[in-house]
């Protein structure tokens, strides 16, 4: 079995606190920035323990904003094949 380095069991430590603390309410993007490691860094942790399914995959602010993006255009298209009735 290879021999893992202190920096990698801390930093693995901390990723397990910070998604057993959220309640795997958190991102790859927030695990970098509470480690002060990589996004890269924390993906290949988190593969390599298993911990993919764990947390969210992109930021909430992201999802709501592409919602967003997509409602206005569909909003305008129904107006047009329908009219107010829609």
């Amino acid at each position: 079995m290879a021999q893992r380095s202190p920096r990698i069991e801390r930093i693995a430590y901390q990723i397990w606190w910070l998604i057993q603390d959220s309640a795997g309410e958190c991102t790859l993007q927030d695990m970098a920035e509470f480690t002060g490691t990589s996004v890269q860094c924390c993906l290949q942790i988190c593969r390599y323990r298993g911990w993919n399914g764990r947390y969210r995959k992109m930021s909430r602010s992201c999802s709501a904003d592409a919602r967003s993006d997509l409602a206005e255009p569909l909003d305008g298209a129904l107006l047009r094949l329908f009219g107010e009735a829609a």
